[in-house]
């Protein structure tokens, strides 16, 4: 099972955050992530910007897979984004995983308020991730592209990507699951116990087989730190890998303590063995 640390943007410096992906890098985990927020709950701190920070990620590790879980498909003008996200896959040399989302935890509603850009109903925001899991590529591979859905007329890259980075799928709903078994290498689920998430998987694999998809596809779980004691770890994790996981990342909270992040990811491999 494949290990990863997500840091928190809440509250915390860069060079605190460069401390914690340097630390996840040496250890041996096999990614580093972040979120995708404009701010926090209403009055809390604003959050480092996601695509800004991949970047960042890109310049400071060597060796470990830069992942977002995920990137609000509605928040940001499509063309921009994939272009952003090319640039971070050329810097990083080929190590960029791109989480998508149609923006349904609860603090999109809020991120789109405080950008001004417009909350569109659940049904858009559905079409725009399934539209932007076709056009991304596309464009990464430099082909032109048309989507009435995204507003793209015959739009094509300047940096397109030498190879286009796998497209992680966020998300629980019946909908967001056929998206991923459709179009993602990856899917991705928040939150959820071991149970859960193999319910889940079951409703993955019978998406998959709706559409015709014989390919694998990455089966991630995120649990915030919080939620598994680091006594726990261990056996958490094995429960998730029976229940079909094939990535595990630990999100450390914004409240948790940088200077504790060694004794987590120590944790957090420890419990792998």
């Amino acid at each position: 099972m494949r290990l990863g640390l997500k840091a928190g943007q809440w509250g915390w410096s860069l060079d605190e955050l460069e401390a914690a992906w340097r630390v996840a890098e040496e250890a041996g985990l096999d990614l580093i992530s972040c979120f995708d927020h404009v701010s926090g709950e209403p009055g809390n701190s604003t959050a480092w910007d996601a695509p800004t920070l991949l970047a960042l990620m890109a310049a400071r590790t060597e060796r470990v897979r830069l992942a977002v879980q995920v990137l609000n498909a509605s928040l940001r003008p499509p063309l921009l984004l994939a272009g952003q996200l090319a640039v971070v896959q050329e810097a990083s040399r080929g190590r960029l995983e791109v989480g998508l989302g149609a923006g349904s935890f609860h603090l999109a509603r809020f991120d789109h308020r405080v950008a001004g850009i417009p909350f569109p109903a659940h049904a858009e925001r559905i079409r725009r991730l399934e539209a932007c899991c076709g056009a991304f590529p596309a464009l990464w591979r430099g082909e032109r592209v048309t989507d009435g859905t995204l507003g793209l007329r015959d739009a094509t890259l300047g940096p397109r990507a030498t190879a286009p980075p796998p497209i992680v799928v966020g998300g629980t709903s019946d909908a967001v699951l056929e998206i991923a078994a459709r179009w993602a290498e990856g899917w991705n689920a928040s939150s959820v116990d071991p149970a859960r998430f193999e319910r889940l998987v079951e409703r993955l694999v019978s998406a998959a087989e709706r559409v015709g998809r014989t390919r694998p596809i990455d089966r991630q779980v995120q649990i915030w730190a919080r939620e598994a004691p680091l006594e726990r770890l261990g056996d958490l994790m094995r429960s998730f890998a029976d229940a079909g996981a094939d990535t595990f990342i630990l999100v450390l909270d914004e409240e948790r303590d940088p200077r504790r992040v060694p004794r987590i990811v120590d944790a957090l491999v420890r419990g792998s063995t």
